[in-house]
């Protein structure tokens, strides 16, 4: 009896001192500035031309804004880091794709999930590739220590007793796919979320198998037993998903993903990086001057000619914006020369715009603008019309794009004013520029000198040092 009224005594007493530990929240109110450690990396956060961006970054500029105090940013490289700077106090709070695991629960205060991911071993395009976890008895499988993924691989270890992988903590999930791309590590434990965002720069990775495994992905705070700002981010993060704002973040970084599927994602994506440069100034002067979107034109650009100035078409169409000779001479400018092509492209653009009915706003009208473009406003409005005979909206690109393919067919195009036209051929054009256009906002948002700060961290990693190797238990 003695013993158990002394054990009641002790958790009391660490109830109430839990209780008395002055609480972050506090201080934050207090002090007017939330400070939160962030991984400076495209799925989490970083700075561009028109300031800072990514995904929990601004998850985490709404919570500040939802206590009503300042966003302070601390960039750091990795997991560790994030969790000495909160251990140590430089923090109140850290964020950045971390994983949810037993020790994080047992050292630190977690908010509510954010979402849940889910897990993928990679590998590099054209060698073998492995396709469950039985396959991976041979080669290097990496991971970054104490995550998710290592808490994974060794849960896993029992049942697969060859398993054996390489953990880090001084290199970033962009590393891992780095020296995969460059062939010095074979396999890595990742999570969805990392690998969608990252895959437009290590085009020769993908994805090996899915895992059963998901990863929640948490905030995390100092550990206290009644932790108020665990409990105020909790909150938050509940409400935010209940009205939508994790979904509309999540699909304004990501929804460029599934335009990295289809068949020509692969060159679009070269030609980003070596032709796209040397235009972009002209693309966006000829767009401002029309009051275009300059992505939406340099998307226009690439479904014409892919950015060629000497691209010539089967029908005669030439320059970097395919103009007829027509309507070049009409807009006065030579076509086989680039800048007048962009120049008069724009021009020609803002003509289909501007001739689009005015009842006819938002994407439905820039859609059959782009559709006019193609094939021509006379078949646009043929196929309009077409599409009212059947009984439904003309001013809706969705509906008329189901009819313009009828213009090919004799007993459709016989009744037009306009005659046969390969309507299938705009519907696909409109489709591609809509994913180009995805691809370069998002490339737009990203850290501009990506690329070169990963190379430049990479050239001083030693493969030596920067991991440590887990033996299998046989």
């Amino acid at each position: 009896m003695k013993i158990k009224i002394v054990l009641i005594l002790l958790v009391m007493l660490l109830v109430v001192t839990g209780c008395r530990q002055a609480d972050t929240l506090d201080q934050v109110l207090s002090k007017g500035s939330l400070t939160v450690a962030l991984r400076n990396t495209p799925s989490v956060y970083y700075q561009h031309r028109e300031g800072y961006a990514g995904f929990e970054y601004e998850l985490v500029q709404s919570f500040a804004e939802h206590l009503g105090v300042e966003l302070n940013i601390v960039s750091v490289d990795s997991e560790a880091e994030m969790e000495r700077a909160l251990l140590n106090g430089t923090v109140d709070m850290a964020a950045g794709g971390l994983g949810l695991t037993r020790e994080r629960i047992s050292n630190f205060s977690v908010s509510t999930p954010l979402l849940q991911s889910p897990q993928m071993v990679v590998y590099r395009r054209g060698h073998f590739r492995p396709r469950t976890w039985d396959d991976l008895q041979e080669g290097t499988l990496a991971v970054l220590a104490r995550s998710r993924q290592a808490e994974v691989l060794k849960s896993h270890q029992e049942a697969f007793p060859h398993l054996s992988w390489m953990e880090t903590e001084d290199l970033e999930v962009t590393d891992l796919l780095k020296m995969i791309q460059d062939g010095d590590l074979d396999y890595a434990l990742v999570s969805a979320q990392d690998f969608n965002i990252n895959r437009f720069f290590f085009p020769r990775v993908g994805v090996a198998f899915d895992t059963e495994e998901t990863t929640d992905l948490v905030w995390l705070f100092q550990k206290n037993l009644r932790s108020q700002i665990g409990m105020a981010a909790s909150g938050f993060v509940q409400l935010a998903r209940k009205q939508g704002l994790v979904d509309e973040v999540r699909e304004r970084y990501y929804r460029h993903e599934e335009h990295l599927e289809y068949v020509g994602a692969p060159l679009f994506l070269r030609h980003v990086r070596s032709r796209l440069p040397q235009y972009e100034e002209h693309f966006r002067a000829a767009a401002e001057a029309q009051d275009l979107d300059w992505l939406l034109l340099a998307a226009v650009g690439f479904q014409e000619s892919h950015w060629r100035q000497n691209a010539v078409s089967p029908t005669g169409v030439r320059g970097l914006m395919m103009l007829t000779r027509r309507t070049a001479d009409e807009l006065g400018v030579n076509r086989l020369d680039p800048l007048q092509s962009i120049e008069g492209g724009s021009r020609y653009l803002r003509q289909m715009y501007n001739r689009i009915p005015e009842r006819i706003q938002g994407n439905d009208r820039l859609y059959m603008a782009l559709a006019a473009y193609n094939v021509g406003m006379g078949h646009l409005e043929d196929a309009r019309r077409i599409t009212e005979s059947q009984g439904f909206n003309p001013d809706s690109w969705d509906d008329v794009a189901k009819h313009l393919p009828l213009l090919s067919q004799r007993q459709w195009y016989r009744h037009t004013r306009f005659g046969y036209a390969r309507g299938k051929e705009p519907v696909v054009y409109v489709e591609n520029i809509r994913r180009y256009r995805e691809i370069l906002q998002w490339n737009e948002r990203i850290q501009a000198n990506f690329m070169e700060e990963l190379e430049a961290r990479s050239a001083n990693v030693r493969f030596e040092t920067a991991f440590r190797k887990v033996p299998p238990i046989i």
